[in-house]
């Protein structure tokens, strides 16, 4: 059973032309600046603190590359948060147009994983991005994070609303809630990543 990933820093991107060949397996990890997407890229890796988490959210405006298990083939790409306040309306529009044009153009892509704090409403690009992945069949998962911030009566009620939406938009994409600080739906991310990255168990190698 696949317990956590070696994931390694590799770079950060500003522009499209500096990815990786197209060619193995990329997931991305996306959504809004304070939903705590280092928290959880963190939580996967038997490498502490592989992410910084910053204290100032919509600071970071670029591509974080990652490799897992030290295969180029193997990737996960962090993409910058968005929807955030303090962004520029200038910095908003280039996120954009850059995140549509990866989009489109890579086929290496082979999961997307929305990240979203599970106390708030999906944002308009979290709806956009579930509406593409419906239109383009690219396996998606949305994590309802912090879920420690809720009681269990309270965030079973917020999964059942937020699955309400998806039904109307995107019925294929899974959804599951999860908490970095208590470990809470680790294991099957976990799964869920091994699966996309096609990463066998220590016990079962491919």
């Amino acid at each position: 059973m696949l317990e956590n990933f070696d994931i390694k820093f590799t770079k950060s991107i500003v522009s499209l032309k500096d990815l990786p060949k197209d060619r193995g397996r990329e997931v991305i990890f996306c959504g809004i600046s304070n939903a705590g997407k280092s928290s959880v890229l963190n939580s996967l890796s038997q490498n502490k603190r592989i992410s910084k988490t910053s204290k100032t959210p919509g600071r970071t405006q670029s591509l974080n590359l990652f490799y897992v298990h030290n295969k180029e083939e193997k990737r996960i790409i962090d993409l910058p948060g968005y929807g955030y306040a303090k962004v520029s309306k200038k910095m908003r529009d280039n996120w954009v147009t850059m995140i549509n044009n990866y989009l489109n153009s890579r086929k290496s892509l082979v999961g997307l994983l929305i990240i979203m704090d599970i106390r708030h409403p999906f944002k308009e690009m979290d709806l956009r991005l579930i509406e593409w992945c419906g239109e383009t069949n690219i396996p998606l998962k949305i994590l309802l994070n912090k879920k420690d911030k809720l009681s269990n009566n309270q965030a079973v009620y917020q999964e059942k609303k937020y699955l309400k939406i998806l039904e109307e938009i995107n019925n294929k994409a899974e959804m599951q809630l999860y908490s970095c600080k208590k470990k809470i739906g680790q294991k099957e991310l976990i799964n869920t990543m091994g699966d996309w990255l096609k990463i066998e168990s220590p016990e079962n190698p491919g």
